[in-house]
């Protein structure tokens, strides 16, 4: 048996490195049809109407198409005040059905594709903004297949595992000195790195051919030949490539990347000969960067982090406007293709050294001819510290009903002006809880408050809202920071939990230099209400519900309008459409059902089922099942509103404006 075979089959049989790899590309493969979600969801949801319009659209822009599009969306506007008015004219008894139904049929045959103009005219309006390089086309597949912009950590662990087993198996058991003493070691040596480097490189392709294969198969990968910049991540590149050339060299890159951190870590391992030792200053060397740098520094030091995440060297100048004087303020430059090529070129240098010194130091002396160079790579590893991570969990709760209306349905926020406090009030007993809301030490609260509460027994969850200022060494207030949580309280225990923790806005000075965040969280500002299950966060503001996944932190926007009252039951979120209708939007199956017999200006949920206003029947108050069937009439007097506290159901009467309270 050759020595190269003889490795490999110890490489990858006898310590599991083949099984770590498929066990990689299994994780990889599970998360990713687990977790992905379309960039674009109006584009998937209504695709067949998307379609339809970028049949006729595909491609660069030209005056035809932006003359056609403009025409379109007049044409729509109007019917859309045409179905309004039909709407209105038909409640209130002024037109028959006969003529309703012919006026919306009418209507619709205009409004056949309104949900797909709406994502195409999104599409148009980026366009719009540089029209020389950005091409129409359905951007989710690109686009999903460019959002890895964080770290691997399946392929990460991966290479942890194989390159720091490679030579500390050996010096753990002291067979390295006998190795040495054999005519064939650095033929050995040579074939650990080989095997290590390729087996390295093999798996970043075929992760790589996985998210090509998987984004094809679910959206489609259509005209990789258009410019980059048809994708909005990379609308601000200068760089003038296509797609698929695009993807290559963010592939090549990531390969290199990952190659160069297993050189760095067989570098690590022959130098302090320990296996927990080199696993650390792998995971340290990696992990600082990624949390402790900016993108901004990242992409110019020559380590293997920036060519792992790769996709800042394609992407164009990014920034924000200063809140104080308007300017913009640079968060990310763009990198020319000259200083990718200059780090490229170092780093290429860097770990070809190392892999040099590797099979040096595993050479024995009549091979080499020299004596072997000791102590010459400790200076490499003088810049690594090491790094604590904290993670927190997600807690199973139960469901009850929610209505946005009358937020909870037990408790109650009070405010007390003297101590300048929040407390909870249990409507049923009025007994006062008091909720925590100092800041940490050394922080100076400008503003506290609480915005939302929500109840699921045993537990009480509230959204406390709190503005921070901090101050700098010379006693400057140079920072500010605006933070939503949520927080879970035990009604058993009184014990309080942080379950969801965002900063929304940030003014910060270091060093001279101000910054701030982004505008992912901004939406928390303008949050008025919400509610959870087990799986997910929803926030309620003027422009609709913003779902948060509990795990990943993902977000994703409802097409709920939320002018009138939300109400939720665990799983359904009910609410009334632009028609209208009393509609149940299922958060699991993500499919929303309009009830077609229920025509309602106002409703609640209660244990029975579905309180609601019936425009159809001069407002007066009806009771339906939650799924919209058997209507049952519990009111004749015409009601402006209706609403539950958790005990009895309300209605303002539209007569007097009188409350009049029955049992349901």
């Amino acid at each position: 048996m050759s020595v190269f075979s003889y490795e490999w089959k110890k490489l990858m049989l006898y310590q599991r490195g083949l099984l770590y790899i498929l066990a990689a590309l299994l994780v990889s493969t599970v998360w990713l049809a687990a977790a992905d979600r379309p960039q674009n969801g109006a584009m998937e949801e209504y695709r067949e109407e998307y379609e339809w319009y970028l049949e006729r659209l595909d491609g660069a822009y030209t005056e035809e198409k932006a003359a056609w599009l403009e025409q379109e969306a007049q044409a729509i506007t109007k019917a859309r005040y045409a179905r309004s008015g039909s709407q209105e004219s038909y409640y209130s008894g002024q037109i028959t059905a006969e003529q309703y139904e012919r006026q919306t049929a009418e209507v619709n045959t205009v409004l056949a594709h309104e949900h797909g103009f709406e994502a195409v005219y999104q599409q148009y309006l980026y366009i719009c903004e540089n029209t020389g390089n950005r091409y129409f086309l359905n951007t989710n597949g690109w686009a999903g297949l460019f959002s890895a912009q964080t770290l691997d950590f399946p392929l990460f662990l991966v290479i942890l595992i194989l390159a720091a087993t490679v030579f500390c198996s050996e010096y753990s058991c002291q067979m390295d000195a006998l190795l040495r003493t054999a005519p064939q070691c650095r033929k050995s040596a040579r074939s650990k790195v080989v095997i290590t480097l390729c087996a390295v490189f093999a798996l970043c392709g075929g992760l790589a051919l996985i998210r090509f294969a998987f984004f094809g198969i679910k959206y489609g990968l259509p005209h990789g030949e258009y410019p980059v910049q048809s994708i909005a991540s990379f609308g601000g590149s200068t760089k003038n490539i296509s797609l698929l050339a695009a993807y290559l060299i963010l592939t090549v890159l990531r390969c290199f990347g990952s190659v160069y951190l297993a050189a760095l870590l067989l570098f690590t391992s022959v130098l302090v000969k320990k296996y927990a030792l080199t696993v650390v200053i792998g995971v340290a060397s990696t992990l600082i960067p990624y949390i402790g740098l900016s993108r901004q520094i990242c992409y110019r030091l020559p380590m293997p982090l920036s060519f792992l995440l790769a996709t800042g060297f394609l992407e164009g100048a990014s920034s924000v406007e200063d809140s104080l004087t308007g300017e913009p303020i640079v968060t990310f430059s763009e990198r020319s293709p000259q200083e990718l090529l200059a780090l490229l070129g170092l780093s290429a240098v860097c770990c070809a050294l190392m892999v040099w010194w590797v099979l040096r130091q595993n050479t024995n002396r009549w091979q080499s001819g020299r004596k072997s160079v000791r102590g010459c790579g400790a200076a490499a590893l003088c810049l690594l510290v090491l790094l604590s991570l904290s993670g927190c969990s997600v807690a199973e709760s139960t469901n009850e009903i929610f209505n946005s209306s009358s937020q909870s349905a037990t408790y109650s926020v009070v405010y007390d002006d003297q101590t300048r406090t929040y407390a909870l009030e249990n409507r049923a007993t009025g007994a006062l809880t008091d909720l925590a809301l100092s800041p940490l030490f050394g922080a100076f609260s400008e503003g506290e408050a609480v915005k939302a509460v929500y109840m699921e027994a045993p537990y009480i969850y509230y959204m406390a809202s709190r503005t921070e200022q901090y101050v700098d060494r010379v006693g400057s207030y140079n920072s500010t920071a605006t933070q939503v949580s949520i927080v879970q309280l035990d009604t058993e225990t009184f014990e309080e939990q942080v379950i969801f923790e965002k900063i929304t806005d940030s003014g910060r000075s270091l060093l001279g230099i101000d910054y701030t965040v982004g505008d992912t969280w901004m939406f928390l500002q303008y949050c008025y209400g919400f509610f959870l299950n087990n799986d997910s966060l929803f926030f309620i503001t003027n422009d609709g519900i913003t779902e948060v996944s509990r795990t990943i932190q993902q977000t994703q926007v409802l097409d709920i309008p939320t002018r009138g009252n939300i109400a939720f039951d665990g799983r359904t979120i009910y609410f009334i459409n632009e028609n209208s209708l009393l509609t149940a939007y299922d958060t699991k199956t993500r499919k929303e059902r309009p009830f077609r017999k229920v025509v309602a200006s106002d409703f609640c949920l209660t244990e029975q089922g579905l309180y609601f206003i019936n425009r159809m029947d001069s407002d007066c108050v009806y009771l339906c099942g939650r799924e919209g069937a058997h209507s049952l009439k519990v009111s004749n007097d015409p009601a402006l509103s209706v609403g539950y506290d958790g005990e009895k159901v309300t209605m303002i009467l539209k007569s007097d404006g009188k409350e009049v309270v029955f049992d349901p």
